[in-house]
């Protein structure tokens, strides 16, 4: 069970703020209280990132800096899209700023249903997985698999069995709440995932209105809710995930869309204190 826990256990994930400045994220982070932060080194986009780290070792060297002056770690790092084509050699440099970085873990997605027609066969991305992971491995890193029901690899089920596939010792599945709430999963199924294959958890909450498949994408990238504000069950899911991952806000929130990073960072850090204190106050009522 997930009990007790303030900002300095969480680490607060890019898509909060859009994919902003990772050494304005990094500060921001510490200024709000969050332990650490998750950074984008790849695009999962069909367009490049706004801000480049990998082969800018001016920018490395900035956020290392912003680092040791806050106290931020650097926790993950993203997004390894397995998508076809893909060679596990390619993923290298990003790997190795990573690692440079600080990160214990990295985020690694499936091909996006919308919008294309050539998706992997299950052995190739078996594979190509395996092959991240041995490449991960190299330079000390988890490997974490976030499954969405608009990609190819769409649920829970379909996430642990890839991972179980591959078979390496270094890969988990990345048990994001919106994710399990939109593929219908239930605090049951949650505890049955075992401890040992959940690399992180990210948390929010969302909306009572499913959106249909084509808007699941604008859902997750901009239309999340701060824990707490909506209809995920996060009270019974926490009671029976493991306490020993870690804990990631990642709460793109569309009312939100005009404030500044900083003004997103603080607004994340103030709903998931006010969260975890409510979730104790509740759990002291249980006794």
């Amino acid at each position: 069970m997930i009990k007790d826990f303030d900002l300095k256990d969480l680490s607060i994930a890019n898509l909060t703020v859009g994919g902003g400045d990772p050494v304005a994220l990094v500060e921001a982070a510490g200024a709000s209280g969050f332990g650490a932060a998750g950074l984008v080194l790849r695009t999962a986009m069909a367009r490049p990132l706004s801000h480049e780290v990998v082969g800018r070792p001016e920018v490395v060297r900035a956020i290392k800096a912003a680092c040791a002056a806050t106290g931020v770690r650097v926790f993950d790092v993203e997004a390894f899209v397995l998508r076809p084509g893909a060679d596990p050699a390619s993923y290298r440099p990003a790997l190795e700023t990573g690692a440079e970085l600080g990160a214990s873990h990295i985020s690694s997605i499936g091909t996006e249903l919308i919008g294309n027609d050539s998706f992997l066969s299950d052995q190739q991305r078996i594979d190509l997985f395996g092959g991240l992971c041995d490449e991960a491995a190299a330079f000390g890193l988890h490997v974490g698999f976030e499954f969405m029901r608009y990609r190819d690899v769409p649920d829970m089920a379909a996430a642990l069995a890839l991972i179980e596939a591959a078979g390496r010792a270094n890969a988990g599945v990345i048990f994001d709440v919106l994710h399990f709430h939109r593929t219908n999963g239930t605090p049951a199924q949650a505890a049955a995932v075992p401890a040992a294959r959940i690399a992180y958890i990210q948390l929010c909450d969302a909306g009572a209105t499913v959106p249909p498949l084509e808007g699941l994408p604008l859902e997750a990238r901009g239309g999340r809710l701060h824990p707490g504000e909506g209809v995920i069950a996060l009270d019974a899911i926490l009671d029976v995930l493991p306490a020993g991952p870690q804990l990631a806000i990642e709460t793109p929130v569309a009312a939100e869309a005009a404030l500044t990073l900083k003004e997103k960072v603080a607004s994340a850090a103030e709903h998931a204190a006010r969260f975890a204190a409510a979730r104790k106050a509740r759990l002291a009522a249980r006794g």
